[in-house]
């Protein structure tokens, strides 16, 4: 559920969304007073609203940690993975910045994985998931030098 801040940046969106749903003004004010349980329920609707928004926009999402690095491509009804993982305890993922001059630095130092899933109607739930467990938005050019990284060094990447 979106919180107080987030909200009140939506003030008129919201507004909007309560006139769709046919609750005015004077209405909104006496369930919001009156019945905090449904009052609830309606921001906890425009939430989800807002949420599905934005999820459906997101298109690459990435998380880094000391020894893995791993993007996913959101496609309509899947998501693809590269994941790389270290194997030389001496080099480690910082940001992705670094990451480029890391794997062709050392190219036997990093193991490569692949995968994709399909989650139909499902996705906007996968990268909510995605989000709360720590990635980031990401870019599609880090997704396509990865990529390429991968199908060069993998006989079995698949996309």
């Amino acid at each position: 559920m979106l919180n107080d801040d987030e909200l009140h940046a939506l003030s008129e969106d919201f507004t909007q969304f309560l006139v769709v749903q046919g609750v005015d003004d004077d209405t909104w004010r006496k369930i919001n007073k009156e019945d905090r349980e449904k009052a609830l329920k309606i921001v906890e609707v425009f939430s989800d609203t807002v949420l599905f928004k934005v999820y459906s926009k997101i298109k690459f999402m990435s998380y880094i940690s000391e020894k893995v690095f791993s993007i996913f491509k959101i496609n309509k009804t899947t998501i693809d993975l590269i994941l790389i993982k270290s194997i030389d305890p001496q080099l480690v993922f910082k940001d992705e910045a670094t990451l480029y001059d890391l794997l062709n630095s050392k190219p036997a130092a990093w193991e490569l994985y692949s995968s994709s899933k399909n989650l139909g109607d499902k996705i906007t739930d996968e990268i909510h998931k995605l989000s709360a467990q720590g990635c980031q938005v990401t870019s599609k050019e880090i997704w396509e030098e990865l990529s390429k990284y991968h199908k060069k060094e993998s006989k079995k990447a698949s996309f």
